[in-house]
């Protein structure tokens, strides 16, 4: 079961001069009353358009309820549609609400990629170009993507601070890979910079509409094959009208 959120889970704090104690313990019992309405509810999985306050992050984890944050608009809305979920602008709205808001899937899980964009298993080619020569458009850009690039093999045999040299070897030991984001988060792999984790919402209406996952080439490429294949989509839906 997934609730919707378009607001945050945050203590609006007053700007009258109180102690530190004080306002932690208001903050606190605040929480604690934004999180039991959502509970009241029962979702598994809760899905936010701003932040969630630290304490009540410990609260949704101790109930097991899995917390994204920082959701596009866009993307709320399209997850709305294919869910059947009902998007909420504020938990005071949550107040007596029928259990028909959340959203329903069956299976939402995370999955973890290396950024293949930076991180690639072979050597570097080297590319000479003539100062005289103008580079623009792609060129430009192909050229910038190979000197942003990151040889695990080469970085491997030099001598790295301990932090960088634990980023290489999660790197390869992810490869071409696919891997469930706890086992990544649970075995040290999901480095920053490394991995790119995506979240996956299965089991919904296929009439609903669904996800093209596109994966293999550079990040320039793979934005013109969205373009072509957006347009494609368009074309063969107008086909049918």
């Amino acid at each position: 079961k997934i609730m919707l959120l378009s607001g945050g889970v945050e203590f609006t704090r007053s700007e009258n001069r109180v102690s530190l104690d004080a306002l932690l313990e208001q903050e606190e019992r605040y929480m604690e009353i934004l999180v039991t309405k959502i509970f009241k509810l029962q979702p598994n999985v809760l899905l936010v358009g701003r932040s969630v306050s630290r304490k009540a992050q410990e609260l949704l984890l101790r109930a097991n309820v899995a917390l994204v944050q920082y959701v596009k608009p866009a993307l709320m809305t399209r997850i709305a549609r294919q869910t059947g979920a009902t998007v909420l602008s504020s938990i005071d709205h949550v107040i007596n609400q029928p259990n028909s808001i959340l959203g329903h899937c069956r299976r939402f899980r995370l999955v973890a990629f290396r950024d293949n964009d930076v991180w690639i298993d072979g050597g570097l080619e080297s590319k000479q170009t003539d100062p005289s020569d103008k580079v623009v458009g792609n060129e430009a850009k192909q050229i910038n993507v190979v000197h942003d690039q990151k040889s695990v093999s080469a970085l491997l045999s030099q001598s790295l601070p301990n932090h960088e040299r634990q980023a290489v070897l999660a790197a390869r030991k992810l490869g071409e890979s696919v891997l469930d984001g706890n086992d990544a988060v649970r075995t040290g792999l999901a480095k920053r910079g490394v991995v790119k984790t995506y979240v996956m919402i299965e089991g919904c209406p296929k009439e609903l509409g669904c996800t093209v996952i596109l994966r293999g080439a550079s990040r320039p490429a793979l934005k013109e094959i969205k373009r072509v294949l957006r347009f494609l989509i368009n074309a063969a839906y107008n086909m049918k009208l």
